[in-house]
């Protein structure tokens, strides 16, 4: 059964392409007049800074869209301008945030290198290593936040599990999209570290089991996804 569509030919359920960005000039404009009445703290640098973020990444998304494939589509230029919007988008979060400037500057390197990872043109080795730079300055960005957010939180458990999430990511993800069997290995590691940090009584032996059913099954399943 076909869809109804309406008097311009698309789909009446489909989305216009315009709704995303209106959410984000929704989300900006909302957080800029709260900051611009004097509602501050740190949860509204918070709500400011996702939604720059936001915008970002749908700018980086809406170029990608509009590039033809297979051309050159302005050489150098085009090569740099998603770095170039990123960077602008990143700055601008620095220059207009006070507690949360340098988490700004960690999560758009973050950001970058997702988009980077993400795209379609990214060969698989250099996804690998997109992934891994995304991990490291997310988790960064998170350990920053979580400072500034909860002065009373041990922050370094943060950074122990971002970075063991980053390698399991990279070992479960298929091979075509960036996946590496050997990123087993640090991800055990940085769970065992994480474990360890976190036994102010000496009492690791009662999660060796935990931590080997968990490592058996991870591997298993990266173990099947590559059999794909």
């Amino acid at each position: 059964m076909s869809r109804a569509r309406n008097e311009n030919g698309a789909p009446t359920g489909a989305r216009r392409p315009g709704t995303r960005a209106g959410w984000v000039l929704v989300a900006v404009g909302a957080a800029a007049l709260l900051m611009r009445f004097g509602v501050g703290g740190v949860l509204i640098e918070v709500v400011w800074l996702a939604a720059i973020l936001t915008a970002a990444a749908w700018t980086w998304r809406l170029i990608e869209r509009r590039r033809r494939p297979g051309a050159e589509d302005g050489g150098r230029w085009s090569r740099r301008l998603p770095v170039l919007i990123v960077a602008g988008f990143g700055l601008f979060a620095m220059l207009t945030l006070n507690q949360l400037a340098g988490v700004a500057a960690l999560a758009s390197i973050a950001l970058f290198s997702w988009l980077l990872f993400a795209s379609a043109s990214t060969a698989r080795r250099r996804a690998t290593g997109f992934a891994v730079v995304g991990g490291l300055f997310s988790t960064l960005a998170a350990v920053a936040a979580v400072g500034q957010l909860l002065p009373s939180w041990d922050s370094g458990v943060i950074f122990f599990l971002g970075m063991t999430a980053t390698f399991t990511l990279v070992y479960l993800l298929p091979r075509e999209q960036g996946g590496a069997r050997w990123a087993l290995w640090p991800a055990l590691a940085w769970a065992a570290l994480t474990l360890l940090v976190n036994d102010p009584s000496g009492g690791l032996g009662r999660w060796m089991l935990p931590l080997a059913l968990i490592g058996a099954g991870v591997a298993l399943i990266g173990y099947r996804r590559g059999k794909r």
